[in-house]
């Protein structure tokens, strides 16, 4: 008789995730296969994202091991006198995809008005660098991404990184 096996997959390590993404996009820029590139720099964003949610700004992550924010939650916050109640998209505080993710962690951090985050994690979050970054991106020819757009785009996965990284190693628990 054999031991049951459980389907359950093991929850996301989004920090490792995001090294390791990071990791590849810089490869594939090194050979120049800038769609590979670009995806991958923006999978490291996600997952640094995600991370840094999940590890320093109280998201969580629901029964099917996807992150989430109960703060971007309608029924967290009272409708207005007269309001009507709408039902919310998910896609409102679950925490997938660029480009808007990078809204919802802006939003998080301006709720809680910044008490975890120092100057320079503001300044780097102040403009999104993946606004016009799409992960349908990998299907295209790759003449739509400049050698600019890969270059914001690995900085921006970069500094993500490094971000999580300072606020885990020095144990403040605070974004730089």
């Amino acid at each position: 008789m054999t031991a049951p096996t459980t389907s359950a997959a093991p929850p996301p390590a989004f920090r490792a995730a995001s090294g390791h993404h990071y990791h590849s996009a810089r490869l594939a820029a090194a050979d120049r296969l800038t769609i590979a590139a670009d995806h991958s720099a923006g999978l490291a964003a996600e997952c640094a994202i995600k991370a840094i949610l999940l590890d320093y700004l109280g998201s969580r992550l629901n029964d099917k091991q996807r992150p989430y924010n109960g703060d971007l939650e309608l029924s967290s916050h009272p409708n207005p006198p007269g309001g009507k109640w709408r039902k919310q998209d998910r896609k409102e505080y679950l925490h997938e995809h660029l480009p808007d993710l990078w809204g919802q962690l802006t939003t998080i951090l301006d709720r809680r008005r910044a008490r975890e985050t120092g100057v320079l994690f503001l300044r780097l979050i102040g403009h999104n660098p993946f606004h016009d970054w799409d992960v349908s991106g990998r299907y295209g020819d790759g003449t739509a991404i400049s050698d600019a757009d890969l270059d914001r785009h690995l900085r921006a996965a970069y500094d993500l990184l490094a971000a999580h990284e300072q606020a885990r190693v020095l144990g403040t628990g605070a974004l730089a």
